[in-house]
């Protein structure tokens, strides 16, 4: 029994560092790796609580055991506190439709994987979602070939085909109007930028984005990248939002980066953008052959204004990613307000350039 009491602490005072380690401002991957695991940081702090108290059984309360259940219970409120809100106990950021909705639009965001071996039925997938707007991750050239047959339903499309998961194409059955590609942080990760014309001349400003995960390693030497050249870009693109705030948007793509994480939520106040999962449901995307390492990164940005219908994830066959499909209606009739606290604007401005100076100073595999 004294082993398990022994392990149990252990392992409490290993979990109070991975919860407090997300709090420094610091932009190492090693770090910003403990902003993903929420839940299982949860999981195994209650597994060691009722370790602790099994033991308290057989030895006794004293004032130490109050103190490692008090911060097993700490580490478990903390951790559950970030996740409550990407779920039906919360009330939603952005509303449902309500009745018949009169024009939606649909948006897929599919990682397919560029190794990915099952190209046909990925297609078959992708067909039965319906989509107006697919945003597909890691399309490369073999991508290009297997979707082919899909090239007729989305005639408009603007993107880069490229190899080694860099590659990102919009495909739209919506015209594009001034479509580009654009690299925001790094040479090597573009972004699609694209007005999208879905009723009657109302447009939306549509962005896509993949932005460089930390941990990825560097091509020059054997290190790997931090999470700035990812903050970066999305700050950069909060900015852009914010500078059209009477304009309709969607943001979309596999942002790296969880749903509760301090930056996408720096990002959101920043653009005023809201996310369909508060309030409705976690839809984990990645990894998905692994239920129990399981995180929100594919993610689909509204303004508040808009009114969802649904939103729900599938799997494209083969891929390591869930994909996010949302149907919304965009009303434009509010403008979507940055809602920046302290000093979230300074913060906004150290990522951007401290993001600039490490693409200059790295590349990618």
């Amino acid at each position: 029994m004294f082993i398990v009491s022994l392990a149990a602490r252990i392992m409490i005072g290993l979990l109070v560092v991975a919860s407090v380690l997300p709090l420094l401002p610091v932009g190492a991957w090693m770090v910003r790796l403990f902003d993903f695991p929420r839940l299982q940081i949860a999981a195994l702090a209650t597994l060691a609580l009722a370790a602790v108290l099994m033991c308290s059984s057989h030895s006794g309360w004293s004032n130490s055991l109050v103190a490692w259940v008090v911060a097993s219970l700490a580490i478990v409120a903390w951790q559950v506190g970030h996740v409550v809100p990407y779920t039906p106990c919360w009330p939603p950021e952005i509303q449902a439709a309500e009745g018949e909705a009169d024009v939606t639009l649909t948006v897929a965001v599919v990682n397919l994987e560029f190794d990915n071996p099952k190209k046909q039925e990925a297609l078959d997938t992708l067909r039965r979602q319906n989509a107006d707007l697919l945003l597909l991750i890691e399309y490369n050239q073999a991508w290009q070939e297997a979707l082919a047959p899909l090239k007729g339903e989305f005639p408009h499309r603007q993107g880069v085909v490229a190899e080694k998961g860099l590659g990102l194409m919009l495909w739209s059955k919506l015209p594009l109007i001034d479509s580009k590609v654009r690299y925001l942080v790094s040479d090597d990760r573009p972004s699609v930028f694209a007005d999208v014309e879905y009723t009657d001349g109302r447009r939306a400003h549509f962005i896509g984005l993949h932005p460089t995960p930390p941990g990825l390693e560097k091509r020059q030497d054997d290190g790997r990248h931090d999470s700035r050249i990812r903050d970066a870009e999305l700050m950069l693109v909060a900015e852009h939002v914010a500078e059209h705030p009477d304009d309709d948007w969607i943001v979309t793509g596999d942002f790296n980066d969880v749903a509760w994480s301090h930056t996408t939520r720096l990002f959101k106040r920043m653009s005023g953008l809201k996310d369909p999962r508060i309030g409705r449901g976690l839809l984990n995307t990645y990894h998905a052959q692994y239920p129990v390492i399981r995180f929100p990164i594919d993610h689909v940005f509204l303004p508040a204004s808009a009114r969802m219908v649904r939103v729900e994830r599938f799997h494209p066959t083969g891929s390591d990613h869930f994909a996010i499909v949302a149907e919304f209606t965009l009303n434009g009739n509010e403008p979507t307000e940055p809602e920046p606290q302290g000093n979230d604007e300074e913060e906004a401005e150290e990522l951007v350039d401290e993001g600039m100076n490490d693409a200059e100073e790295t590349s990618e595999p």
